[in-house]
Formats: structure tokens, C-alpha cells, sequence
């Protein structure tokens, strides 16, 4: 299980004042680069990837549609990865896959595509196929999230995971059920065969994130002989 930590900068000089030493203990960081003006994403760009030079880093531009704090067009969102990627080619590209369908051809080009899907209200009945088309589009990684509101939620949607991951062992997952509910999720990837977790430094990027500390000290516990 790697453990990931957002980046969330309101402005450059939020960038510029990131202390990088503080992510050490992150194996790999994500820049939400949705918490920019779209006009700002290209100006933030160079000071987050010189601050984080070295490191394994995920490009995410996550929409309201799917939980984010940006409003895009089909031709701006994808603009805006291309720019990005293409001047500083980022270890990852999140896409939102079931929001931009109409563009994914696109992408084609880019190997390192996440693809993801978020749903902020529930854990959808469709889950397996869901799954399935992202699955089926064999991207680096497949990533979803959704939120619990039973118990019954969370353990579908970790044996949904097994059950992919033992039909396709070769795809990279990371499946998240969001929310208090779903917590328990986020420390049982090496069971149900999630390769990320995310933790949080200063401020969560989903619900029922657990600080960065304590997953790393979950970790430790899981990883003991």
C-alpha cells in the first residue's frame, strides 16, 4: 500500500510557501491543481514540480461534478492535462472518465492515465459495471470512489476490489469507500488489493481521510512480521 497526500494551493504563493519536507513520509504526492483559476493552473505548475522534483507525483484536476472545485468544458479540461503533461510529464494524469467519456480518445496517447470515478452521494448499485468499463479501458490505474452509508457499502465495494484484482491481477486499483463508514477501507488495501491509500497533512481531500501520521503508523502494524 502506498500512502498518497494532496497538495491543494489556493494560489502561487501558497506553492511557493509548501514545505516540501513536511511529505517525506508520502510515497507519493497528488497536486489538486482544481483549487486554481484555470488561468492559474499553468503559472502554479513549475513551482509545484520543482518543489516535489524527484517524487512521484499524480496531476489531478478533479470537477464538482465528481467533488471537485473547478468548473471545465470537455475541451478545457483536456487542454489543460495535455499543457501540463506535456511540459512536465507527471508519474500519473487523473481523468475523469465517466464525466469526459466524449474526450477520452484524447488521452489515448498519455500511458499513465488514472482513470477515476467519484460519487460524492452514494455507493451506486451499477459498482460492478462501473468496475468493469474502467477495467476493461486497461488504463495504469483504476480509481474509485464513493461514499458509504452502511457497512454494507464499504464491504461490497472491498470485495468488488478482490474480485478484480484476482480476474486482472496485472491492473493497478485504488478503491475508496469515503466517509466515517467507510474509513476502514482506506487500511485494508493489502487485503482487498488497493495499491494507494490517501492520508491528510493539514487539510482532507475527501471525507474520512486519516492523517498521514497515523496511517504510517498503520502501516507499520500491518507490515510487522
Amino acid at each position: 500500500m502506498k500512502l498518497i497526500v494532496s497538495v491543494m494551493p489556493r494560489s502561487l504563493e501558497e506553492a511557493q510557501e509548501l514545505d516540501a519536507t513536511r511529505y517525506e513520509d508520502a510515497d507519493i504526492i497528488e497536486w489538486r491543481a482544481d483549487f486554481l483559476t484555470k488561468d492559474a493552473i499553468l503559472q502554479v505548475a513549475p513551482a509545484i514540480f520543482e518543489k516535489f522534483a524527484g517524487r512521484e507525483l499524480v496531476f489531478t484536476l478533479r470537477t464538482r461534478a465528481e467533488g471537485g472545485e473547478i468548473e471545465l468544458s470537455s475541451e478545457e479540461y483536456v487542454q489543460i492535462i495535455k499543457e501540463v503533461t506535456q511540459l512536465y510529464q507527471p508519474d500519473y494524469v487523473d481523468f475523469e472518465y465517466f464525466s469526459y467519456k466524449d474526450v477520452f480518445e484524447e488521452m489515448l496517447d498519455f500511458p499513465n492515465l488514472v482513470l477515476s470515478y467519484h460519487n460524492f452521494q452514494e455507493t451506486p448499485e451499477n459498482m460492478m459495471e462501473i468496475l468493469s468499463e474502467l477495467t476493461s479501458l486497461s488504463p495504469k490505474v483504476v480509481k474509485v470512489s464513493v461514499m458509504a452509508h452502511t457497512e454494507q457499502d464499504v464491504l461490497d465495494l472491498m470485495n468488488y476490489t478482490r474480485g478484480f484484482k484476482t480476474l486482472n491481477p496485472e491492473q493497478e486499483y485504488v478503491t475508496i469507500s469515503m466517509g466515517k463508514m467507510g474509513k476502514v477501507s482506506r487500511i485494508t488495501s493489502d487485503v482487498t488489493g488497493s495499491s494507494w491509500s490517501f492520508a491528510s497533512l493539514d487539510e482532507a481531500s475527501a471525507p474520512g481521510q486519516i492523517s498521514l501520521s497515523n496511517m504510517k503508523k498503520i502501516r507499520e502494524i500491518l507490515d510487522e512480521a
